[in-house]
């Protein structure tokens, strides 16, 4: 038995079905947008670029043997120095190890030392309790901590 050509079914969507849903996306899009705030993104990004260095000061102290200094510079900036004071220059892109923060987004904290063997000093003795870092953005804060025995290093937003 043959089928009638114009009975067949197609399958898909249609022009005005398609139409439809861009219109309801672009209603939720312009509804949602205005109130995500790239500045919390920034500020995780930033904490997490700030626990990367202080692992990465770690690291340098041990692997070359000498004391390294993280330095705060209020409100928005951290370098790396040796123990003349100089700021150090970061093995892996041959720059200065200085750091400033995106979006006016504010570190608060002490200047911590690590010494040859990684540990987290402060006035040439080791950390009796754990270091904390505080950043803060426009809507919310970070803190990076640090801890005074193993020198591990962990973000609580």
């Amino acid at each position: 038995m043959q089928s009638d050509p114009d009975t067949t079914v197609s399958r898909g969507f249609t022009l005005i079905e398609l139409l439809l849903v861009l219109v309801i996306l672009g209603t939720l899009s312009a509804y949602a947008l205005p109130r995500w705030e790239p500045a919390d993104t920034t500020l995780a990004a930033q904490a997490d670029r700030l626990l990367r260095d202080l692992r990465h000061t770690q690291a340098l102290a041990m692997n070359q043997g000498r004391s390294l200094r993280f330095e705060l510079q209020p409100p928005s900036s951290y370098r790396v120095t040796d123990s003349s004071g100089t700021t150090v220059t970061d093995p892996a892109d041959q720059q200065a190890f200085q750091v400033t923060l995106d979006n006016n987004v504010t570190l608060g904290g002490s200047n911590t030392g690590f010494d040859s063997l990684g540990r987290p000093v402060s006035g040439g003795a080791l950390l009796a309790a754990d270091r904390s870092f505080t950043l803060n953005g426009t809507t919310a804060t970070a803190t990076v901590t640090l801890s005074a025995v193993t020198g591990f290093v962990a973000i609580t937003p």
